[in-house]
């Protein structure tokens, strides 16, 4: 449990910066300065260092902090933007707090049903919890799977994000005190000793998959800390209170830099004007606590085609007995579906696909209905008319990287066997000249019995020259 210093009070609820409630659960994060959010999810799972990131309180939902691959806007979090949540940033914030809701109370582990490299070229099909895979290194990998827009997907994916919610949350790699997640010096080092250490997979030229990443880490790390000061902060202690009263495993310089960042009148201002954003919007989702990029996956998987983003919209917006989910998205649906049955090119990924034509032109830095990772200029490029073809080419050069993956992992242990062969050989020969050996020493004690026996009747030395 946090330390709790002199000055704790209950916590108490910001309203320059509080919530509007969509659907009796509170919305997301703000895309500027820190604001309040619902609690995260993910997996239980023990912190790497002996000072401890923020523990939420008893009458929170216990599981770690989860980071979601569809709820983080296609930039870097910035705490200078102004800019409102993305749709895909929004609709993940619901279904975290509505699955934090429901698992308040009691414990869960979860366990992913994922491939891993073992230090020997061994692939292994385990299940695995985030606790588990928390362990240290012991030369086995996780392999990650990605689709052609170089999203994680499946069961790894899933993993990931939980992963990536402990890390982020854990104010021992990445200080709480720096303004901007941009600016923390020690990314780079969390992942490549410890990312790329549990994780298997080939980084992309383009350096897609490592900024996807970070982005995790970095939602998670803003999240946490802004629970940590509507949790701590107490605007009527002094300042040297509530230093005092700083979370546990955070030092108190690194806790005055976080309060004169975030008691600054700018941010102050920009919580404000996100709030106001927010709650202008009204988004609902029923596609559970996945990501678009899984979900798309999974049914891709099952029609055996790829689907298109309007047809993942009407997935995601309908009951389960088929009806929308509100007025709003029934007007969106119905337009997606007039439009794929007139024309069913408007089916493949464009700038003037059946969701683009449905919601309107696309914003800058990130592209609807994909979730984390692509932005417009990687899926679209310069020609919309032919807009996957770099994916594709990214695609297949992926599955060429995965072939050779597995096929290096074949031959290790083809050597090894064939290295345990040519051992048992050199065994085989050893016994073989030995034997050999045994058999000579065995001819020559036999003919110096005969000698010995031959001389005692006076014929030994016949043979001999001499006799």
């Amino acid at each position: 449990m946090p330390r709790v210093g002199r000055f704790t009070k209950k916590a108490r609820v910001d309203t320059a910066c509080q919530q509007p409630q969509v659907g009796g659960h509170a919305a997301s994060t703000s895309q500027g300065a820190d604001c309040p959010i619902p609690p995260p999810i993910g997996s239980s799972a023990p912190t790497s260092s002996s000072l401890r990131p923020f523990r939420p309180p008893r009458t929170e939902p216990l599981p770690a902090p989860q980071a979601s691959m569809n709820d983080v806007e296609n930039s870097e979090p910035d705490a200078e933007a102004d800019e409102v949540d993305s749709f895909d940033q929004h609709v993940d914030n619901l279904l975290a707090a509505q699955d934090a809701q429901k698992r308040k109370g009691r414990k869960t582990t979860e366990f992913w049903d994922v491939k891993t490299i073992e230090s020997d070229g061994t692939i292994k099909q385990v299940k695995l919890s985030v606790k588990e895979a928390m362990k240290p290194p012991n030369g086995r990998k996780v392999v990650l799977r990605f689709n052609s827009a170089l999203q994680p997907v499946g069961d790894e994916a899933g993993l990931l994000s939980g992963v990536m919610g402990l890390l982020g949350s854990d104010y021992t790699k990445f200080p709480i005190g720096e303004r901007d997640w941009r600016k923390v010096r020690t990314r780079d080092k969390v992942y490549n000793e410890i990312v790329k250490e549990m994780f298997h997979f080939e980084e992309d030229s383009r350096g897609i998959i490592k900024s996807v990443i970070f982005k995790m880490l970095g939602r998670v790390w803003k999240e946490t800390r802004s629970r940590l000061y509507h949790r701590y902060y107490d605007a009527e202690l002094s300042l040297a209170e509530n230093i005092e009263n700083r979370p546990d495993g955070i030092t108190a310089e690194h806790w005055r830099k976080f309060l004169d960042y975030r008691n600054s009148e700018e941010t102050q201002e920009k919580c404000k004007k996100n709030a106001e954003n927010r709650s202008k919007q009204l988004y609902t989702h029923t596609g559970g606590s996945k990501s678009l990029a899984r979900l798309g996956e999974e049914e891709s998987e099952r029609q055996g085609r790829r689907v298109s983003r309007g047809e993942l919209y009407l997935l995601t917006h309908k009951r389960d007995d088929g009806s929308y989910i509100h007025d709003a998205a029934r007007a969106i649906g119905e337009r997606i579906e007039a439009i794929e049955q007139g024309d069913e090119s408007s089916r493949l990924l464009s700038q003037n696909d059946s969701l683009a034509q449905a919601l309107g032109k696309e914003h800058p830095g990130r592209v609807r209905g994909m979730g984390l990772g692509p932005t417009s200029s990687q899926v679209f490029g310069m020609n919309s008319h032919q807009p996957y073809n770099s994916f594709e080419r990214e695609e297949t050069q992926r599955v060429l990287l995965e072939l050779q993956a597995e096929l290096a992992a074949e031959k290790l242990k083809r050597k090894a066997v064939e290295d345990e062969v040519a051992a048992e050989k050199t065994r085989r020969q050893a016994v073989e000249d030995e034997v050999a050996a045994g058999k000579v020493r065995m001819q020559a004690m036999e003919s110096a019995l005969i000698c010995l026996l031959q001389g005692k009747v006076g014929s030994c030395h016949q043979t001999s020259p001499h006799g």
